[in-house]
């Protein structure tokens, strides 16, 4: 079995960081065979730039793409309005990340080795 490399980036690492440097460094993390595990998460156009620069650096032979799953939690002001917070992260090599349970508060993964190129 190979190893499973994972990186965990906490939200102080990321809040300086601009939208492209946040964007190239995940794309290389994951083309290098790493699960990426991010505290907090990045916003809608991040999230779309993310999907839209991947797609173009698909390469069938190295790099299939990426899985983004995040797991939120909300919360009320005196039980008025809901507010949405991402919690947590997770990106991964597509060819790798090939079962993820999503709960209310419960975002399971599994790496699947037996299908990695």
């Amino acid at each position: 079995m190979e190893a499973l490399k994972m990186d965990f980036i906490s939200f102080e690492a990321l809040e300086n960081a601009s939208s492209l440097e946040k964007i190239y460094m995940i794309i290389d993390k994951v083309k290098k065979g790493s699960i990426v595990v991010m505290e907090g998460g990045l916003s809608p156009s991040e999230r779309v730039e993310l999907i839209e620069t991947t797609m173009r650096e698909i390469d069938i032979e190295n790099f299939m793409g990426i899985d983004l799953h995040t797991l939120e939690k909300y919360s009320s002001f005196f039980g008025l309005s809901k507010k949405k917070t991402v919690v947590i992260t997770i990106i991964g090599p597509a060819n790798l990340m090939k079962t993820v349970k999503k709960g209310s508060n419960l975002l399971s993964m599994v790496a699947d080795f037996n299908n990695t190129n």
